[in-house]
């Protein structure tokens, strides 16, 4: 199923900037925004598509956990960059704070990179001016030390009563955010999953019209090692 959707929309998606590309140099340059919509609409149903596919593998037991050593600021690092593009005509700065020390954790590097990228496209989908900022660090709980990532956005806010369903599938803030903002309402719920998988969790705290501060925790190594090698 995942190929079969997988492989004809990847299709779509270059060749659109192949036919984009190639008509700039043509001089058909009036011609290249509609297929540059072609690509970001593309793109955006790739990204639905994989959301619902995530959920589907998590409800069936069928994810798989691949544990190995990288490098905390790094992986920061690149997700910031990957979202930066997308804020280029916003009135936004994204700001990355790591201390000193962050080092290394033992962790699935793809589904942690996926939660923080999913915390910094809500963040930036729901923040039209102001600022996100991205806190690394290290902490101590239970004897064990624990990575804690912190994306601080000056956004639109959440109401206390929109934050218990928050973490729901399909759930989305209103009718009115959802025509406004899209998404299907997996992003979270699928990095809430992820995070439990990798022995962790992820928390929010917001007040309305005054922005929202998601907190993912995550074990530098023990939890994983064992979910790794049971896996």
């Amino acid at each position: 199923m995942s190929h079969e959707l997988r492989t004809p929309l990847n299709a779509v998606i270059g060749y659109s900037e192949m036919l984009a590309d190639d008509a700039v140099a043509g001089g058909y340059a009036g011609i290249e925004p509609d297929l540059r919509k072609i690509k970001a609409a593309g793109t955006h149903l790739l990204s639905l598509i994989n959301e619902v596919l995530d959920l589907s593998k998590i409800e069936a037991g069928k994810v798989e956990i691949s544990a190995a050593q990288f490098d905390v600021a790094t992986l920061i690092e690149q997700a910031s960059a990957a979202v930066r593009p997308s804020m280029n005509d916003s009135n936004i700065t994204l700001r990355v704070h790591c201390e000193a020390g962050l080092g290394s954790m033992y962790s699935d590097e793809v589904k942690v990179r996926q939660v923080l990228m999913n915390l910094l496209s809500n963040a930036c989908k729901f923040t039209e001016k102001g600022s996100i900022d991205v806190m690394a660090g290290r902490i101590e709980r239970a004897g064990a030390a624990w990575i804690k990532i912190a994306v601080v956005d000056t956004g639109i806010g959440i109401s206390a009563e929109q934050i218990e369903k928050l973490f729901a599938d399909f759930y989305q803030v209103d009718r009115s955010t959802t025509r406004k903002y899209g998404g299907t309402g997996l992003g979270l719920a699928i990095s809430r999953r992820f995070c439990h998988l990798l022995g962790g969790e992820i928390t929010v705290e917001s007040r309305l019209h005054q922005g929202s501060i998601f907190t993912v925790l995550l074990p530098v190594q023990g939890v994983a090692q064992e979910m790794a090698a049971s896996a």
